[in-house]
């Protein structure tokens, strides 16, 4: 009886320790679907003897959402890079602490993506994320519909808004998400991506909203392209890849039926892994950063997410494996450095552009979907 107390005791100050420092036993991830592969989270959950609970959301419009209304406790985040910057001058995320992150190191990314970070687009919320993957917009087209090819390669992004470049009866999927469907659309008119310009903005708006889309998606767009259900769609260059790597594994046969096209005008992003003011146990938060950029980790998760990973040696040795990765790494839109490396490259990153214009994009964008 003595024992039993003297544990009991010993149970409950421990239980009070954990609480007084902030610690606990779950973490909160909010993420993107299918962009963190199982096998890692639960090596971490071994390691660290925490429970991982990941949350999906589809747009980094709705991360925000989610964060700045405190909907959960979120202990991490992974916003793309525009998204982060607002986060951070809406003062939204927590300094990383370096000390905690023994695995960062300042030249462990790929040149081209280090030279992102720090560009003026993107270094004032330097300190505040690591980067996660990165990757570029891109036009999934379906091989089997003759003339669809030829017609996307030929025409970039002006094929998403005019039928009359496509064969009869292609089928076209518009991403669901403001940024990037109005980006389509800058790209085609020839916009800056980040412009604060209402008639531009307008334009672009009246565009997506006169365009008769058979579909508008997300995650299932990738899917739908794959499996012949849709001739065209905006996609992610990571989404793309995601679905090849599922059919090289499952049905190797069909990755004949589609490709990717990423024009060199394009946007190129990055996500990153931010703590949010609404997590609860930052110390846990630092712990899982510092174990996703360990080299064995991040190239197993790059081997289950399919994006072109950011730090410089998983890179390499997925480059060098042509047996394991040869279909993937020979189609130029995996790596988005061929984009920023290209010739003609007029590759940009978005910028926040400040309250003001994000809410008149909302706004705008609400009554696209809702026309």
């Amino acid at each position: 009886m003595k024992r039993k107390l003297g544990l009991f005791i010993f149970a409950c100050l421990a239980c009070l320790s954990l609480a007084s420092c902030g610690q606990s036993d779950k973490l909160v991830i909010l993420n993107w679907g299918d962009y963190i592969s199982e096998d890692v989270v639960s090596a971490f959950e071994d390691e660290y003897g925490v429970k991982v609970k990941v949350v999906t959301t589809d747009s980094n419009e709705q991360m925000y959402t989610n964060v700045v209304n405190k909907i959960a406790e979120y202990d991490l985040v992974v916003p793309s890079d525009y998204m982060i910057h607002q986060m951070y001058e809406n003062d939204l995320l927590i300094k990383l602490d370096y000390s905690k992150l023994t695995n960062y190191k300042d030249d462990i990314y790929v040149s081209e993506l280090n030279d992102l970070m720090n560009s003026d687009d993107c270094k004032a919320y330097n300190g505040y994320y690591v980067p996660y993957f990165w990757g570029s917009l891109g036009i999934m087209y379906n091989k089997g519909l003759a003339g669809v090819e030829d017609a996307v390669l030929a025409n970039g992004w002006d094929v998403l808004f005019d039928s009359s470049l496509l064969p009869e009866g292609a089928k076209v999927g518009m991403y669901n998400s403001s940024r990037d469907a109005l980006a389509a659309a800058q790209l085609k008119y020839g916009y800056s991506l980040n412009t604060k310009d209402t008639k531009e903005i307008d334009a672009c708006m009246d565009l997506l909203k006169n365009t008769d889309f058979y579909q508008w998606g997300t995650d299932d767009l990738k899917i739908k392209v794959s499996q012949g259900n849709l001739d065209v769609a905006l996609v992610y260059s990571g989404d793309f890849f995601d679905a090849f790597y599922a059919d090289l594994d499952a049905a190797p046969e069909n990755v004949e039926n589609y490709s990717i096209f990423a024009p060199t005008t394009n946007n190129v992003f990055f996500d990153g892994l931010v703590i949010p003011n609404t997590c609860t146990d930052v110390d846990m938060s630092h712990n899982f950063i510092n174990f996703m950029l360990e080299h064995e980790n991040s190239y197993t998760n790059a081997e289950f997410v399919g994006y072109c990973p950011t730090i410089q040696t998983v890179y390499d040795e997925i480059m060098n494996d042509e047996e394991g990765w040869g279909d993937i790494i020979a189609i130029d839109a995996y790596d988005p450095a061929k984009i920023l490396n290209a010739e003609d490259a007029n590759a940009m990153v978005y910028s926040y552009l400040g309250t003001d214009t994000y809410e008149y994009i909302e706004n705008k964008f609400t009554s696209v979907i809702n026309r």
